[in-house]
């Protein structure tokens, strides 16, 4: 399995984890690193763009370790 892995960001809980859909259409929560700063109205900073999730598979839990824009 691959160290980091991204993933399509479909939004936020109220507890601040990342939810994320796999290519296969699962969505799943992850838990986001301390470093990483995100928050719901970054999610509508561009709508016309998906936004990416790394996440360190390695980690347990998964954990979300950086967010971008699509390229």
């Amino acid at each position: 399995m691959a160290k980091e892995i991204n993933q399509v960001v479909v939004g936020i809980t109220r507890e601040g984890d990342i939810i994320v859909k796999s290519a296969r259409g699962k969505m799943y929560s992850v838990k986001k690193s301390a470093s990483v700063k995100f928050s719901c109205e970054d999610l509508f900073q561009d709508v016309e763009k998906d936004l990416f999730a790394t996440i360190d598979t390695e980690a347990q839990p998964w954990e979300c370790i950086s967010i971008k824009l699509e390229q």
